[in-house]
């Protein structure tokens, strides 16, 4: 895609609603062509839902829900604004309404999975259409809103470790007319694929990890658009976005580059020392006396041979001052992905609380390697970045403190439970980070639980957006979790030591001038 060869920054797409809309837009709109925009695509179904329980401040959800009726003549919209929203907002001690779980279940609509057979293929799964519905619309507004009244490109960002909602999601965004999906945390083989076919409205299949399988069996989330709610998107054909690969080696540079099915349009090699979820080191894992893991050369990307796979690149990871764009250009990149000192700019969805504590530390000197700390956290598995802020779940008190529940599930793996008289198992959903017993309960075992925090909420905490629980007959916020990369050099140079707050604006004119 020609329109890639001009991009030199892309902002990273950061946590749960910390790359927001209008953090997106303000970065598309300073250099347009040049930069992109990018807005996280995790958890929007739940940040949505809560935005309108709080009475949605300025409307803008309404707008954009409104906007996919108007565009697509359907109700899917309203439907959810009817269900969610509040007007004035909920009360600050009520709890937010959840909405529907992402449960798979077959096409028959239940979790039993029959005794496999030699003649048997995959195993096709789906989802409630109401589930379903919240994944497309909230992709859409999100998208939508990003890209209102400008003319620069956005881009949207998944993991693909949260299987479930992505081929909705993806589906979702380019009903908006996204330019362009950044997939990172797993092997994005095939998704390039499923772009092409969603940009003509074919039936998309995508394989799912289900745990405890019999050998040669396998599972897949099966998505009709021409039968779903009647049609009412396939009108027309949809652009086909970008499709960026987020990797942290050659190897799966070289792999994805010469895909049967279909390549990544672009690579982001992404260092371990970026934010959020990083790649674990190669071989056995060791620990420092500090507790981190320990990266050595065999971890550091082998440019000569990403530059050989022939697909554009952008470098992220401690690449946010004009010296190291230099770098990656010299490297043969396109430009770089930055992400944490977006995080802390105005715009960004971060709790103002957070970005204000964060710049606090600065202040008083704490050193980047005190502050962030690579952890074993996330219920992923993959190590996590991890900000020390008090009263986070970065502290073991607080963490000790906090009963362990699952209400969320964005994050839970899927498993089969033991084998019935009939052959037939039941399909369960398990999160580490669940209550032990449940876990153990779903053939868990109980050492695999220790310290796992609770992303899904802790990352909602972390952009105000907070479930109330019961502590002690008081209602309580559920902690944060706040995470940050290890190279805070240009937040501190911005901030003038964490003295002053900055904006969008800023940070693009001190990356390019």
């Amino acid at each position: 895609m020609k329109f890639l060869e001009d991009i030199k920054l892309i902002q990273g797409g950061m946590g749960v609603y910390v790359s927001n809309w209008r953090l997106a837009k303000a970065v598309s709109c300073e250099k347009p062509g040049i930069t992109v925009g990018t807005v996280s695509g995790t958890g929007l179904d739940v940040v949505y839902t809560r935005i309108l329980q709080l009475g949605d401040p300025g409307g803008h959800i309404r707008r954009a829900l409104t906007a996919l009726d108007h565009q697509f003549s359907t109700q899917i919209g309203q439907r959810i604004i009817d269900r969610y929203f509040i007007e004035n907002g909920k009360k600050p001690d009520e709890r937010y309404k959840y909405p529907p779980k992402q449960v798979v279940h077959n096409l028959k609509g239940n979790k039993i999975i029959p005794k496999p057979e030699s003649s048997q293929g995959p195993v096709e799964l789906t989802m409630e259409d109401e589930v379903i519905e919240l994944l497309i619309a909230t992709c859409f507004a999100e998208v939508w809103l990003a890209k209102e009244g400008h003319s620069g490109r956005i881009f949207i960002n998944f993991m693909h470790k949260i299987e479930l909602p992505l081929i909705y999601c993806m589906y979702g965004a380019m009903l908006a007319g996204v330019d362009g999906m950044i997939v990172g945390a797993g092997n994005p083989e095939g998704l390039p694929r499923i772009c092409s076919l969603l940009a003509t409205h074919q039936t998309v299949t995508h394989p799912l990890v289900v745990l405890y399988r019999e050998s040669g069996e396998d599972f897949q989330l099966v998505f009709e658009p021409k039968n779903f709610a009647d049609g009412v998107f396939t009108h027309k054909p949809l652009k086909r976005p970008a499709f960026l690969a987020i990797v942290s080696s050659e190897n799966l540079a070289t792999s994805l580059a010469q895909s049967l099915s279909e390549k990544p349009d672009g690579l982001v090699i992404e260092h371990h020392t970026a934010g959020g979820h990083n790649a674990s080191p190669q071989g056995p894992l060791i620990l420092d006396d500090r507790g981190q893991p320990v990266y050595g050369e065999e971890d550091e990307p082998d440019f000569e041979i990403i530059r050989q796979t022939g697909l554009p690149f952008w470098l992220a990871g401690g690449y946010s001052t004009r010296e190291k764009i230099q770098l990656a250009l010299s490297l043969g990149a396109n430009g770089v992905q930055v992400g944490s000192i977006f995080a802390l700019s105005q715009e960004s969805g971060l709790k103002p609380a957070y970005k204000t504590a964060i710049l606090n530390k600065l202040k008083e000197g704490v050193d980047d390697s005190e502050l962030v700390q690579t952890k074993l956290f996330s219920p992923t598995g993959y190590p996590f970045k991890v900000a020390k802020l008090e009263g986070t779940l970065s502290e073991e008190s607080v963490y000790q403190n906090r009963q362990r529940v699952c209400d969320l599930g964005l994050l839970q793996q899927r498993a089969l439970g033991k084998t019935k008289e009939d052959g037939s198992r039941l399909m369960t959903q398990r999160c580490v980070a669940e209550p032990i017993d449940h876990f153990t309960n779903k053939r868990g075992l109980e050492r695999n639980t220790k310290d796992r925090r609770c992303l899904c909420n802790g990352l909602l905490a972390a952009v105000g957006l907070a479930q109330i629980v019961d502590q002690q007959g008081t209602a309580v916020e559920e902690p944060a979790i706040i995470t940050l990369g290890n190279n805070l050099g240009s937040v501190r140079r911005l901030s003038s030591n964490g003295q002053t707050i900055y904006w969008v604006k800023d940070v693009v004119t001190d990356l390019l001038g």
